[in-house]
């Protein structure tokens, strides 16, 4: 069914199962309808441990973008003056995609900000997002940790992996670490177990028809009844991986308490070391908000508890709050915090029983393709071709013909300690066993033979290092030619760079934020080593510079 005029569309929205559903639960319907049937703002967070991140957030204002504080005191998260995607030009369109293509910024939307701000992720935590495709929340933790945590990020599907590794390579992170399980089974870890867990797990999407009009159509109940079980089991899972004093957020963006209050309540009546904490972000972060449902039994069918006894925790399910559309112009959301308060030092899912370990075992082999550790040989020939590295803070490793910078956290907390497993043996450390991980940190280099090692675009965004040899400063004059006539001629340089060897060097410039290393390619001629996005950026901060 299709409908082509708004106001059909509004008729048609006013008579549907999702505004039945928002009824019951005690909406206001008239602003229900009008917010829900309209589109979302462009909303931005940005990066803040990028380079530029003081010239992004100028640029952002200059196009008339306004700080989101209800988001969060530490999130620069900015409202743009236009509708999702309505950018009103196409100089502005291509320069905010040059821009979030660059890891300067990301597209999100705003509300979905707030669950890592109620984290709050410290440096040297180890942090689970157990459903994190397509990025956004993972990425935000790293950046709110000033990317020195040790953060999972974890998704079963292949595909929507794909969509989670290109936005950690976009913003040239380094604390995360990206695996493939399903979170219902998420595999034991090194005690104690994580600081922090994000359950941010599937959900019907009720809470996202501003942007998937879709859904007006789609929905019914049996939805959302469908994805009980499967969200319940995640939050089980990820409760129990939960160290004493470590904080859980569960959230989804589906107005159902199906999908919310109800799987909180079970929660809380099968464990009874977790606790439900009060959320008050109205008055920390200046959000407003509902509280949870605390009158179940008219909105859910009685099939729904059994097994269950949930009235001692009814009471409770005020402490959890709903984002409505209406509240601050945003999408539909729902969030609930956890602590674990048991008197145990570790997780529960990672207790030992009396007698273990039964045994040694040595640890199996990593799967194909994971990361380890660098060896001799490779740093001997990083060392050898480019030299010690500077403002180095992380670990090295390599995974096939790259080389990988990560946090020291990730190593210490998932790879570096014993661990007992399921069956009570005992696993020397130095492995990633049992976590498959795919991906880790930020490629710095990757080997192409007989070109030597060339460095990646990503290790120059993030935190600043950089190698002692092949670095050579430049006026800026010469990066303005290098913008407009792509190549200078070998000959019109400076003899030092004449007598570098040729291929990848990087070239050291005073730029708009101060010290930037630029990529470039040494042969017949100087090219610089960058894409459309970043030539784009560029120019635009050297007409600032001019």
């Amino acid at each position: 069914m299709r409908l082509n005029q708004d106001s059909d569309f509004i008729d048609f929205a006013k008579n549907s199962p999702l505004t039945e559903l928002a009824e019951n639960l005690n909406y206001d319907l008239d602003k229900w309808i009008e917010y829900s049937t309209s589109p979302l703002p462009e909303t931005i967070r940005v990066n803040p441990i990028h380079q530029d991140c003081n010239w992004t957030i100028s640029k952002l204002e200059n196009l008339g973008a306004k700080r989101i504080k209800w988001v969060g005191a530490k999130t620069l998260a900015f409202q743009m003056p236009w509708i999702k995607g309505g950018a009103e030009d196409e100089d502005t369109k291509k320069l905010l995609q040059s821009m979030h293509n660059s890891g300067r910024h990301t597209r999100q939307e705003a509300v979905s900000m707030i669950p890592a701000e109620l984290i709050n992720p410290k440096q040297d935590e180890c942090i689970l997002d157990s459903c994190a495709a397509p990025g956004s929340k993972a990425t935000q933790l790293a950046e709110l940790a000033m990317d020195d945590a040790a953060i999972i990020a974890n998704e079963p599907n292949k595909g929507r992996m794909n969509m989670l590794v290109t936005n950690r390579s976009r913003l040239g992170l380094r604390s995360i670490a990206i695996t493939q399980h399903d979170a219902r089974n998420f595999p034991r870890v090194p005690l104690p177990g994580f600081d922090a867990v994000l359950a941010d797990v599937p959900c019907s999407g009720t809470g996202t028809i501003r942007k998937n009009k879709g859904l007006w159509w789609k929905w019914k109940p049996a939805i959302s009844k469908s994805l009980h079980k499967l969200q319940l089991k995640i939050a089980e899972r990820c409760a129990s991986l939960l160290k004493p004093n470590g904080r859980m957020i569960y959230s989804t963006c589906s107005i159902d308490p199906l999908e919310n209050e109800v799987i909180v309540a079970k929660l809380l009546e099968k464990y009874e070391w977790l606790e439900l904490e009060k959320i008050n972000i109205e008055n920390e972060l200046g959000t407003k908000y509902s509280c949870g449902i605390d009158d179940l039994e008219p909105l859910i069918e009685k099939d729904v508890f059994e097994n269950f006894s949930i009235e001692e925790s009814i009471s409770q399910l005020k402490k959890c709050i709903r984002i409505e559309p209406s509240q601050n112009n945003s999408g539909g959301f729902f969030i609930a915090m956890f602590r674990q308060v048991g008197d145990d030092e570790t997780a529960n899912a990672l207790k030992h029983k009396k007698d273990w370990p039964l045994g040694i075992r040595t640890a199996p082999k990593e799967d194909h393709g994971a990361p380890i550790p660098i060896s001799d040989k490779r740093l001997e020939l990083l060392e050898n071709e480019w030299g010690k590295w500077q403002g180095f803070r992380g670990k090295l490793w390599e995974r096939g013909r790259t080389i990988i910078e990560a946090s020291d956290a990730l190593s210490k907390c998932f790879f570096e300690p014993k661990r007992i497993d399921g069956i009570g043996q005992e696993l020397p450390g130095k492995h990633w066993h049992p976590l498959k991980v795919r991906q880790l940190g930020r490629v710095a280099f990757k080997d192409s033979n007989s070109q030597g090692l060339r460095p990646k675009a990503e290790l120059l965004r993030g935190h600043f290092s950089f190698p002692e040899k092949h670095i050579f400063k430049l006026d800026c004059k010469w990066i303005f030619r290098l913008l407009d006539e792509g190549v200078i001629p070998i000959g019109e340089l400076d003899e030092e760079i004449r007598n570098e060897r040729s291929g990848a060097i990087l070239l050291d410039i005073n730029w708009i934020s101060g010290r930037r290393l630029l990529p470039a390619w040494l042969g017949t001629g100087l090219r610089l080593l960058l894409d459309d996005n970043e030539k784009l950026i560029l120019q635009k901060q050297r007409e600032d510079l001019m």
